[in-house]
């Protein structure tokens, strides 16, 4: 049984409802606390997800009135950035490696 996110809620109280309703539905859905479950470390916002069956994830949504995330591939912008950020970490620790040697 392959699940899908359908909910986001701030807390985790809120995600036991969201839950407890789609179960009232019929719809198996399981709360994951994600990071926030580390306790002090990490804030919840953001953290906890309601997953549901993939098969059923479009009822799901109708009755929390939610839409399904669109998964996009990532921009231009977004694939430059990172191998401007490959590259400055390649010239970095190059510039490591020969200040080590050159000592």
């Amino acid at each position: 049984m392959a699940e899908v996110p359908v909910a986001f809620p701030n807390d985790e109280p809120t995600a036991e409802v969201i839950a407890s309703r789609l179960r009232a539905d019929g719809i198996a859905a399981r709360v994951d606390r994600g990071l926030y479950g580390s306790g002090w470390q990490v804030s919840a916002r953001g953290q906890v997800t309601v997953f549901a069956d993939e098969r059923v994830a479009a009822q799901a949504h109708k009755i929390l009135g939610t839409k399904p995330g669109d998964v996009s591939p990532p921009s231009a912008f977004a694939r430059l950035s990172v191998a401007v950020l490959v590259a400055a970490l390649v010239v970095g620790l190059a510039a490591i490696v020969i200040t080590v040697a050159t000592r």
